[in-house]
């Protein structure tokens, strides 16, 4: 829009100098013929220099503004380019985060690696700043945490509902849907103590460590949870009142759950009719 303005501006000032462009022509023109033939000056005459004067300026000023019209529009291609740049490395890191979590494993390297790469993915995704691609950042995002949702909890097939994991589960152990107490499965996972000489010809064993990693735990589920600044979109969305009767199309089996869900509830299997 800033743009557009200034360009009209422009356009006019470049109309305004070519007609006083002319007039001062023209009054450069009678000043000569006057000064040849010896003909007295027209009164008009005397403002040939004022008029070239403003021609100058005139000209000055539409040069200042094409300049500052062209630097904003090249600040602003260079931020489209850097943002897009930025969008397509923060989507190849949430995409990597994805593989590396989807098949819900819990070992402690690649849920590190899990984390960095969400943390570092989800900085270069605030650093956008031209809004379509913020916008499109916005929404990859949301789209990864859905995913990751699913990645991360479990199936029951007999309620047909997701669960979180068990406790169990982040502390390593292979089978980690045994009901166990957590106290057991720190035990599992502790390291062995071994007593065993140095030599040159061998390597010495580390101690292996199962549990995951707490601070890959707490970037991996709190990028879960939707920001604080979060705007919902369907906070916009007007609930239908009414007219499911007369309503026709695949829409009516939804028409009418909307009026029967507001206008009842079910607590402890009995039915109630809202206020």
């Amino acid at each position: 829009m800033k743009d557009c303005f200034t360009s009209l501006a422009i356009r006019i000032l470049i109309g305004v100098v070519a007609i006083v462009f002319v007039l001062a022509m023209a009054a450069a023109g009678l000043a000569t013929k006057a000064f040849l033939t010896g003909a007295t000056l027209p009164p008009n005459v005397g403002v040939a220099p004022l008029l070239t004067a403003i021609v100058a300026s005139s000209g000055v000023l539409v040069a200042l503004l094409a300049f500052a019209r062209d630097r904003e529009k090249l600040a602003r291609e260079r931020e489209e380019n850097r943002s897009k740049i930025l969008l397509e490395q923060a989507k190849a890191g949430l995409d990597e985060v994805i593989e590396l979590l989807k098949d819900q494993n819990n070992n402690r390297v690649i849920w590190v690696r899990a984390a960095r790469v969400l943390l570092e993915a989800t900085a270069l995704g605030r650093a956008i700043k031209a809004p379509e691609y913020a916008k499109a950042y916005r929404l990859y995002e949301d789209r990864i945490r859905s995913e990751l949702y699913r990645a991360l909890t479990v199936y029951d097939e007999e309620t047909q509902e997701r669960n979180p994991l068990p406790p169990q589960f982040f502390y390593g152990i292979k089978d980690w849907s045994r009901q166990i107490s957590l106290d057991d499965a720190a035990r599992e996972v502790s390291p062995e103590v071994r007593v065993s000489s140095v030599s040159i010809d061998s390597v010495v064993a580390e101690p292996s460590l199962k549990p995951l990693a707490a601070k890959s735990v707490v970037a991996v589920f709190e990028f879960l949870e939707y920001p604080s600044d979060y705007s919902d979109p369907l906070l916009e969305v007007e609930v239908w009142q009414g007219d499911w009767d007369s309503s026709y199309g695949p829409s009516q089996g939804a028409r009418r759950y909307v009026a029967h869900a507001q206008a009842t509830t079910a607590v402890g299997g009995r039915i109630h009719k809202r206020a």
